[in-house]
């Protein structure tokens, strides 16, 4: 294993966590601004044990689906369409897993380069 494998996941989630901290607005548009920071992020960039929060975050960011238009093609994608319409609250939970996703990775990067 490289000794920086989670490092890019790090570097990612840590401006979508200073995002979320100081982007105006409510939760909704924070998320909406974090997302831009860590959408490049796939579940293989997390080690296996945040894996299944990583995708956790993932359906809950893109639960509404695309809106569509009538010929079929996606007007808005499931993402921006999530976030016209989840809860404030949803949306305060599904910031806090972002933030402790980035302390475990963060955590486990730091005990990686640490090494043996």
């Amino acid at each position: 294993m490289p000794l920086h494998q989670y490092h890019y996941a790090v570097e990612k989630l840590s401006v979508a966590v200073e995002c979320l901290a100081t982007h105006p607005g409510d939760v909704r548009e924070r998320l909406m601004a974090a997302f831009l920071g860590f959408h490049p992020l796939t579940e293989k960039d997390f080690p296996l044990e945040l894996q299944a929060d990583w995708r956790w975050v993932i359906k809950e960011l893109s639960r509404c689906g695309p809106q569509l238009s009538h010929d079929g093609k996606a007007r808005i994608g499931s993402f921006e369409n999530t976030m016209k319409r989840i809860r404030k609250a949803t949306g305060a939970k599904i910031a806090e897993k972002i933030y402790h996703l980035y302390r475990a990775v963060r955590e486990y990067d730091l005990y990686r380069q640490a090494g043996p």
